[in-house]
């Protein structure tokens, strides 16, 4: 909105009142008549109209109406009309240029505030171009309102970002980090035209990141809505960046950290052969004596134990490394977990088994050497934490899409903000690192196993049923497997 001082008004009527009494004498010197005279007056009222407004227009209109009265109309020189033809003419002009003045300041008004916004569509397009060429190496939010208050060409810009609990500022407005924080807890979206200040809550469709503060601006509501959009994708594009980068490093870091272990295992891998090859050769030559025995029996348990430790470092950096080829056949998943808990007699410790078994074919697609090895571990866990001597049930169920196994044992809990750590390689839950031994390894093999063959694993847990660890197979044909 266009706001004109008295001054300036002044000055415009006293411009179009010469220029009326200019016209008037050049008219009546050059002997023209009341209709000739009219149209000259109503052309100036026009370009007045469009060149200044409505209001000089008007003024300037009825100074017109008296100087074709005293010039033009009978009788000459007198502000008195006695034809009614002539009354009819000045009321006429009169009606035709106030309509004229009126459309004319419209256009004028129209093609003025097109023009504004065409410039605010401007900033908004610069502003959104250079958003995208924000520097990764320094804090995007303080680069976002440095770019906004040059590109909108404000006075001053205030930032607060959710997502990293600070505050940003950019000019010469005083906004205190405590009124920007508020803006954004008090959902403030509010624009005060006194002062050229506007508040904006910052969206990410309807989850609110942050909160932008400008002061010393022109701009309607519809543009700040727009700068304030362009901020809260900005923020988030910067947020993506950021997590994508961790990402990255944390999968170079854990690829690097895979290539070492891969490496140690293999180193230990003849030596532990070797160590467990000659304890078992000692037993079974039967001529130790009987501490002798129980010394090299430890040995033989211990190297059978790193060995086993190392067949799983080498197996998880195969499953990583995309290098594991799965040779899937037609089993019996029953029979599969009965041999299973056969050959797990020692790790079960004491343990029943509880197997139950529900109707259908109970036949997957799968490699049974990796399906084995998978169950082999969550059953050595299941007995490892659980009660002594307690039960250890076993259920496998046919679903539509799945073929899903589960294996509960009771006595144990995991907390449900690390039932998705436990998966992680060398994760282990915080109430049993210190009382059970353990690497932390088993059960990341057993996720990668059954995400090999395109299956999921969960886990569940109360204080009441225990816990319960599932692995899903997708019941597919094979030529699909």
């Amino acid at each position: 909105m266009i706001v004109k001082s008295i001054p300036t008004v002044l000055r415009r009527i006293t411009g179009g009142s010469v220029a009326a009494i200019v016209l008037t004498l050049l008219s009546y010197r050059l002997h023209f008549n009341l209709s000739a005279s009219t149209s000259i007056h109503l052309f100036l009222v026009v370009v007045i109209a469009i060149r200044w407004g409505l209001l000089e227009a008007s003024l300037v209109s009825i100074l017109s109406v008296v100087c074709l009265d005293y010039f033009f109309t009978e009788p000459l020189f007198r502000f008195y009309i006695t034809d009614s033809h002539d009354w009819v003419a000045i009321l006429v002009f009169e009606a035709t240029a106030l309509v004229v003045s009126s459309l004319s300041n419209q256009v004028s008004h129209h093609a003025r505030e097109l023009e504004r916004r065409q410039a605010q569509q401007q900033k908004l397009y610069e502003l959104s171009q250079h958003v995208l060429l924000l520097s990764r190496d320094a804090a995007a939010d303080q680069q976002l309102v440095d770019l906004m208050r040059s590109s909108l060409q404000v006075k001053s810009v205030a930032l607060w970002n959710a997502y990293e609990m600070r505050h940003r500022k950019s000019g010469d407005c005083s906004f205190s980090e405590e009124e920007v924080r508020s803006a954004y807890f008090l959902e403030a979206n509010e624009d005060d035209l006194s002062t050229g200040v506007s508040r904006r809550v910052l969206r990410l469709g309807t989850r609110p990141i942050g909160a932008i503060l400008l002061c010393g601006h022109s701009l309607d509501a519809a543009s700040v809505n727009a700068a304030a959009s362009l901020a809260a994708v900005a923020i988030e594009r910067a947020r993506s960046f950021f997590t994508e980068a961790n990402a990255e490093a944390a999968k170079q870091s854990e690829q690097l950290r895979s290539a070492i272990l891969d490496g140690l295992a293999h180193a230990f891998k003849s030596p532990l052969t070797t160590i467990r090859a000659s304890s078992s050769g000692l037993l079974a030559m039967n001529t130790l004596s009987g501490t002798e025995q129980k010394l090299v029996g430890l040995i033989d348990r211990h190297a059978g134990h790193l060995s086993d430790l190392a067949n799983h470092l080498l197996l998880t950096a195969k499953l990583d490394g995309g290098d594991m080829k799965i040779k899937r056949e037609q089993i019996d998943v029953a029979r599969l977990i009965q041999n299973t808990i056969d050959e797990s007699s020692q790790e079960l410790d004491g343990h029943s088994i509880d197997f139950q078994l529900s109707s259908g074919s109970n036949a997957a697609y799968a490699d049974r050497k990796l399906l084995q090895m998978a169950l082999f571990q969550i059953l050595d866990n299941a007995a490892k934490y659980s009660r002594p001597k307690s039960q250890v049930v076993i259920a496998v169920r046919e679903e539509e899409a799945e073929l899903v196994i589960r294996v509960r044992n009771e006595g144990s809990f995991i907390p449900v903000d690390e039932r998705e750590k436990v998966f992680q390689r060398f994760y282990r839950c915080s109430e049993s690192v210190k009382s059970i031994s353990g690497t932390g390894i088993g059960l990341s093999v057993v996720r990668r196993i059954a995400e090999a063959h395109r299956g999921r694993t969960w886990v569940e847990s109360d204080h009441v049923n225990g816990t319960t660890f599932a692995i899903a197979l997708p019941r597919m044909a094979k030529e699909k497997a």
